[in-house]
């Protein structure tokens, strides 16, 4: 199949096959012959001049066996999903780490017909086809972001250190994925992603291998959103971190800076970088305006405190 890795994370792949023994790189190979009427047998090399990561994907999902499902009517929380769809790539301003978070977002339906989001947490250096200067930060951040990071470190495992249950934070991580760097009303950005702060584009068809941490259903009678809120619809949250992200066809990845900017203007990062060219956030066909302190957005919402225990 033709495509590329547009996230690769070596670390987590790794150390899923060596905590469930798989071997990525294959056996060696041994050969048999006779020496002077003696039978002798030799230990061959591997020697790989080139890395096959297709191989190495194939090989940690065959070796996990019944752990990996690919169909999301499936009972809830399940180790790992292979599933395929629309990814959006965005930047997530870690609180704690030092290197650039990244957050994966893929809407789908299950075999029900049911919405299923999935939201993965990973590392900008683990992304490929997306220039190092390719967001801007501006709009709207959560201030459960603390709360959220609890969550990923614990790996979606019941914890003390945050007093909200799995679906508010479930649903908040879902608000990060879909409304971080908005201003104004959500429908100005629906149908223009690339105006929205700390995104960096999408791939409209990839495949996707995640672990999971958390796999929560709403309840419809707990959680209500209007007609224009992103989040109107919502009903099953996957929250976890990507093993691997390739793409179905070699074309398909959509910088958003070249949406902003134009082409000429996104390849000359390194000037903005030396604050020698300034930032636009937002296209000349949709651009974005700022509304009144009393109109219903995102940025209007109080945000819920993050209490710690004393």
């Amino acid at each position: 199949m033709v495509g590329k890795y547009v996230y690769w994370s070596d670390r987590a792949i790794r150390r899923t096959a060596e905590d469930n023994g798989i071997e990525l790189a294959g056996r060696a190979r041994w050969s048999a012959g006779l020496n002077s009427g003696l039978l002798q047998a030799s230990r061959a090399g591997r020697e790989r001049l080139t890395r096959n990561r297709v191989e190495e994907a194939r090989r940690l999902e065959r070796g996990l066996g019944t752990a990996v499902v690919d169909d999301l009517t499936a009972p809830l929380k399940a180790p790992f999903i292979n599933v395929t769809g629309k990814v959006t790539f965005a930047r997530f301003p870690h609180w704690y780490a030092k290197n650039p978070g990244a957050l994966l977002h893929l809407q789908t339906r299950s075999g029900a017909g049911r919405r299923v989001d999935l939201c993965l947490f990973g590392s900008m250096d683990n992304v490929r086809g997306f220039g190092p200067w390719d967001d801007f930060e501006d709009g709207w951040t959560s201030s459960e972001m603390p709360a959220v990071e609890e969550l990923l470190r614990a790996q979606g495992l019941e914890n003390a250190l945050w007093d909200e249950d799995a679906e508010y934070l479930s649903l908040e991580v879902l608000k990060i994925a879909l409304c971080q760097g908005s201003t104004g009303t959500h429908e100005e950005h629906a149908d223009h992603p690339q105006t929205r702060g700390f995104t960096v584009g999408h791939n409209d068809a990839c495949a996707v291998f995640a672990e999971v941490y958390s796999d929560v259903v709403l309840d419809p009678r707990r959680w209500s959103h209007h007609a224009g809120d992103p989040l109107a619809g919502a009903d099953r949250i996957i929250v976890g971190r990507p093993l691997w992200v390739r793409t179905l066809h070699p074309e398909a990845t959509v910088r958003y800076p070249e949406l902003r900017n134009g082409t000429r203007r996104a390849a000359r990062w390194w000037l903005r970088r030396l604050h020698l060219l300034p930032y636009r956030s937002t296209t000349a066909s949709a651009r974005v305006t700022t509304l009144p302190r009393d109109a219903q957005t995102a940025d209007d919402i109080p945000p819920r405190p993050y209490r710690r225990p004393s």
